[in-house]
């Protein structure tokens, strides 16, 4: 009687795969396989697979493990009656069997593997078994994964790096993303764009400063109090199709926190002197970073500055339902042209958001030379 080892080889599932991983072995050694019994699961670069037997036999040695990884083709088992004909084939010392069996041996013919897509038996995504040990590993939730990218999207380790390598958004930026989201979708906003001479208004802040205990962002919202006072199309704001003015300019100003954005609002800023409108902004923000909002939803008119960060002009997003927002940039030393010849300055560049359903053009441009006014002409503010 010939002694026959038959053996298992890492399935090629697919033209592209070149290696394949043990999940996990179906059968131990000493186990009589039968053909079509399921013997071990692999997980390839695209799905999680489970191999069949396509031969019968006593599972005899296994020489790869789970969790390795080697190349289709390779034998990773071997089919045998005895232990001792399994180290005869692998030294080569077999005695040399009958013309048929040589050719087997020369020229193995590897049993054929059958292989096929798991079933799914509910709703719930299958899991390979490798990539529930890792998400076990991570803390990871498996009910947050919708699906995986294996056959029927089946849940493989690939897929697991993909759900934590990004963390959960704070209730804060949530809230952020769908009123901005809201905002540039149901908005239609134009901008309108204006440098100034700052030079009188960085020289009038650093005078005043010790005085007033003011910031140059202190002016500009004085400054956008009072031009509001005058445009009262920038008291306006949007909601259920009305425009409905607000007899006060409640001015917001957007405070940055660790994770996200708030807008505290200034009641009536145009009824207070600069000094008071200084001490109360200060109040406001160090309300902000403690998290108590001020006048949430009562503004009509949002400032935002990224000067001290050197930024020198950006856009914003409306913070709805106002209907306008301005963009402070840093106050720079720049070059203007008076009298036919260059002089030093510096310069401020303010970018103005508007809603279009509220404002138009000409109102936004007169709004901005208003502006203008009193801040290339600082001293007024002290008024």
């Amino acid at each position: 009687m010939d002694k026959k080892v038959t053996p298992i080889l890492m399935p090629q599932a697919g033209q592209s795969m070149e290696e394949g991983t043990i999940l996990s072995w179906k059968a131990k050694i000493g186990d009589k396989i039968a053909v079509g019994q399921i013997i071990f699961e692999i997980e390839t670069d695209k799905a999680t697979l489970e191999v069949e037997a396509a031969d019968a036999g006593r599972l005899a040695k296994i020489v790869v493990g789970e969790g390795q990884i080697v190349p289709v083709k390779t034998p990773v088992a071997y089919l045998a009656d005895n232990d001792s004909d399994v180290e005869a084939f692998l030294a080569g010392e077999q005695p040399a069997p009958n013309s048929v069996a040589v050719k087997e041996i020369e020229k193995p013919v590897i049993q054929t593997v059958k292989i096929e897509q798991l079933k799914v038996e509910d709703s719930r995504p299958r899991i390979s078994p490798a990539a529930r040990k890792l998400a076990e590993q991570r803390g990871v939730d498996m009910s947050s994964i919708s699906a995986g990218s294996g056959i029927d999207g089946r849940i493989i380790t690939n897929d697991i790096p993909n759900v934590t390598s990004a963390p959960k958004m704070s209730k804060m930026r949530k809230i952020i993303a769908e009123r901005l989201t809201y905002s540039k979708q149901n908005i239609p906003h134009f901008y309108v764009k204006l440098t100034i001479d700052a030079k009188e208004l960085f020289s009038l802040y650093k005078k005043t400063k010790p005085q007033l205990l003011c910031s140059v962002n202190d002016f500009v919202i004085k400054a956008c109090a009072n031009a509001i006072r005058q445009h009262a199309s920038f008291r306006s704001q949007y909601k259920n199709e009305q425009i409905i003015e607000s007899p006060s300019a409640n001015i917001g100003v957007a405070v940055g926190l660790d994770d996200g954005l708030v807008v505290p609002v200034v009641i009536d800023a145009d009824k207070m002197d600069l000094k008071a409108l200084a001490a109360r902004v200060k109040v406001i923000i160090e309300n902000a970073r403690n998290g108590k909002i001020d006048g949430m939803g009562q503004g009509v008119f949002t400032i935002t500055n990224l000067g001290m960060f050197g930024t020198e002009e950006f856009s914003a997003i409306i913070n709805p339902p106002e209907s306008a927002i301005l963009a402070v940039g840093a106050i720079r030393e720049g070059i203007k042209v008076e009298n036919g010849a260059m002089q030093p300055t510096r310069l401020m560049t303010l970018t103005l958001s508007v809603d279009h359903r509220v404002i138009d053009g000409v109102a936004a441009a007169k709004f901005m030379q208003t502006l203008k006014e009193f801040l290339e002409k600082p001293e007024v503010l002290l008024n």
